[in-house]
């Protein structure tokens, strides 16, 4: 199981998204372990999201969002009224961020539904791949453009991958993969995904 943070969920952000997991549970009449059950991980883990002790990862929060039979955008984002036509801008201020140990994490275009890949500004943090813990595997294809800083991609049967701005990588998400920031400067990337069905 991915690895989860230990952490109280303070900010606004994260309070929020746990009441609406624990308010789309309740919504559909399961328990915390039907839900549990229908995403792929323990009970326990759960509750402690929906009780603002843990704050989940990338794998969890699309878990999740399979479990709930969503796309990944529509459980983080902020609720709104779903747009008539076709179109979001997401301007430079980006607001708070979806962060774990190794990541900070925007959706972009949230408000855009029944899109067949969703997409991201992603920050990697981690620097020391003895620190990173547990690699990232997820159902989805994957790209990464990197924006800023030098990205080293880690993965399963292929030599570690170091990216700079403008470069980009597609990859099978499936694939065991870490991916780490060199240097001191910030690593932004824009990140671009498509559950696998």
């Amino acid at each position: 199981m991915p690895p989860l943070t230990d952490r109280p969920r303070a900010v606004e952000p994260h309070q929020e998204l746990a009441h609406r997991i624990k308010r789309w549970r309740e919504a559909r009449g399961w328990n915390q372990q039907a839900l549990a059950e229908r995403a792929g991980f323990a009970r326990s883990t759960l509750s402690k999201i929906e009780n603002g002790l843990l704050s989940p990862t990338f794998e969890i929060l699309l878990k999740l969002a399979q479990g709930f039979g969503c796309d990944l955008s529509d459980l983080v984002r902020a609720e709104t009224p779903s747009l008539v036509g076709r179109m979001v801008i997401d301007r430079a201020a980006k607001g708070e961020a979806i962060t774990n140990p190794n990541t900070c994490l925007w959706p972009l275009g949230a408000a855009l539904k029944g899109r067949p890949f969703q997409s991201m500004l992603v920050e990697f943090t981690q620097t020391d791949l003895d620190a990173f813990g547990e690699w990232n595997r997820h159902d989805t294809d994957d790209l990464l453009h990197v924006l800023s800083g030098t990205l080293i991609l880690h993965t399963e049967g292929y030599a570690p991958a170091t990216l700079r701005p403008g470069d980009s990588v597609h990859f099978d998400g499936a694939m065991p993969h870490a991916c780490l920031k060199s240097g001191a400067e910030t690593c932004r990337c824009l990140y671009v995904f498509s559950p696998r069905s």
